[in-house]
């Protein structure tokens, strides 16, 4: 499962890896949206800005629970999120859309 983050790709599990964690990204970022919150105008803004995202995906990495911190170490963290900005920064808008409702 952790595959993607220590760099053993293997095309379609690879694929379907990122897409299993593309589709469980919206339901946590929507139980932990209080703490999300405050960061998410910055996050979105940041599309453009590789080092403000870096500096979020730090920031975030201290939430991960500690098996996962201790398995997956922050700098292949930080160059996950990186890849795949775009679909995270496309979960981000569509929960902040969903609450600003």
């Amino acid at each position: 499962m952790l595959s993607s983050f220590k760099g053993n790709d293997n095309g379609a599990e690879s694929s379907d890896l990122n897409s299993k964690i593309m589709n469980s990204i919206g339901p946590v970022i929507a139980e932990h949206w209080p703490k999300i919150e405050p960061y998410a105008d910055q996050a979105l803004a940041a599309a453009q800005d590789d080092a403000t995202f870096e500096t979020l995906a730090r920031k975030i990495y201290p939430w991960l629970p500690m098996l996962v911190r201790l398995a997956i170490k922050e700098d292949k963290f930080v160059a996950f999120t990186l890849q795949h900005k775009g679909p995270l920064l496309a979960k981000l808008a569509e929960v902040k859309n969903k609450h600003a409702t």
